[in-house]
């Protein structure tokens, strides 16, 4: 609300915000991957794997928000956007280097 007690409408750019949303997955897709090495470089397995998952991805997430100087509703329309969908997407490339990097330093 405004000083005169007037709601103040905040306009979005629906091509930025689609912009946005790419370069978000785009930075969790890349450190995904970068987590998903770690993880299995460093053996872990089961549970302790996802939570790692967990754990990185709310880091990563608090760094974005971060980056944008804790004023999301300029550049996304909520927060779950940011971790969320950052997370959900990325779920499968975490999987795949995890189990890849496990096997190659664990296994073989």
């Amino acid at each position: 609300m405004s000083a005169d007690g007037k709601k103040q409408l905040t306009f979005l750019d629906p091509e930025k915000l689609a912009n946005n949303a790419r370069v978000n997955d785009t930075v969790f897709q890349f450190l995904s991957i970068v987590s998903g090495v770690v993880c299995g470089i460093l053996g872990f397995t089961d549970l302790a794997g996802f939570a790692f998952f967990l754990v990185f991805n709310v880091f990563i997430g608090a760094a974005v928000v971060a980056k944008l100087k804790f004023q999301h509703v300029h550049f996304f329309p909520s927060l779950d956007l940011i971790f969320v969908n950052g997370a959900s997407n990325s779920l499968g490339t975490f999987v795949l280097f995890w189990t890849l990097f496990y096997n190659i330093c664990h296994l073989f």
